[in-house]
């Protein structure tokens, strides 16, 4: 008889088991910590890509607001084309905030008129000499406001290329170099209004205060549209002196029933006889800027632009583009429908 063979098995003693179970256990839960990792970081680039859309799409939105506005310009202009005379007041429709919900997103806009401000960099001018006429405005300005401590050299010595100070109420980059966070002076023109907080002499209670009145546009701007410009600048105009509040408020009612249409009509006012209205004064204007809000989920994109229109054939051309600014919707807003 063939003898039967056995086969014999050895079972694994159990300190052998434990360290399977635990290599097996080790790599599982080196799977579960990549897997995690690598879901972790698809999330995020999914929610990268998403913020990326939706910043991309609300600046595309922006800019058809910018467009929207350059439209309504053209319109204007060619509107004024045909009646003869190139006036722009507070009654046309361009002056007012709009809202327009489009798909997934509301479109906050609002133009308005950057010559109804007195322009700061208009008070040297492009050979580097004073403007008088500007500098004689700004510190009516000054005291209309209730500042008539606020030198207006100081201003001049931030925008001239010297560094030679202006007078005794002037400062240079000596007066900014001791200070706790010392700094220099830009020694060129205000690129922004915010520039006004660098500049000695100028709080935050001031420059809420000027804000309003003053803006920051190419140097030798100095026309003042008087049929937009603020009551402030209106009692601001005169050389010799400032027009009492009454005075101020007397022309801004005048200018509401009837807003001027020659700037003779306006110099001719009894609240200015015998005072000298020096330097461009207009009653339309050229400088615009578009401020546009987008909401879009919950996401909050913003575009300041300045407009340049051309007074002989009503040609756009863009300044600049900020998407830097808050609190840039400002007048009353009314509701557009598709």
């Amino acid at each position: 008889m063939q003898a039967k063979s056995k086969i014999i098995t050895r079972a694994l003693p159990l300190r052998q088991k434990g360290v399977a179970l635990m290599m097996v256990l080790f790599v599982a839960t080196l799977v579960t910590i990549l897997a995690s990792g690598m879901i972790s970081r698809q999330s995020l680039f999914i929610k990268k890509a998403a913020n990326t859309l939706m910043q991309s799409q609300g600046y595309e939105y922006a800019l058809s607001a910018e467009q929207y506005a350059r439209e309504i310009l053209f319109a204007d202009w060619e509107e004024d084309k045909k009646e003869g005379v190139y006036a722009d007041d507070l009654k046309e429709n361009w002056t007012y905030a709009v809202s327009l919900p489009v798909d997934s997103a509301v479109i906050e806009a609002q133009l308005d008129d950057l010559q109804s401000k007195l322009n700061i960099n208009s008070l040297v001018n492009s050979n580097g000499s004073k403007n008088q006429v500007a500098i004689d405005r700004f510190n009516n300005l000054f005291i209309v406001l209730g500042y008539p401590e606020l030198k207006v050299e100081k201003l001049i010595d931030w925008i001239d290329a010297n560094n030679e100070i202006d007078g005794a109420d002037g400062a240079e980059e000596g007066e900014y170099l001791i200070k706790e966070k010392p700094y220099r002076t830009s020694n060129q023109p205000f690129h922004s209004v915010s520039e006004l907080m660098l500049v000695d002499g100028v709080t935050e209670e001031i420059y809420q205060k000027l804000l309003p009145h003053v803006t920051a546009l190419p140097v030798g701007v100095n026309g003042i549209n008087v049929n937009t410009c603020t009551p402030e600048i209106i009692r601001s105009l005169p050389k010799e002196k400032t027009l009492s509040e009454a005075e101020g408020a007397s022309i801004i009612s005048h200018r509401d029933n009837e807003p001027f249409k020659d700037i003779n009509e306006f110099k001719a006012l009894p609240e200015y006889a015998g005072l000298n209205l020096e330097g461009p004064l207009s009653i339309n204007t050229e400088f615009f800027q578009v401020s546009s809000k987008i909401t879009l989920g919950d996401r909050v994109s913003r575009l300041v632009s300045v407009l340049y229109r051309e007074n002989s054939k009503g040609e756009m051309t863009l300044m600049s583009r900020d998407q830097g600014r808050k609190y840039i919707i400002t007048k009353p807003i009314e509701v557009l429908t598709q």
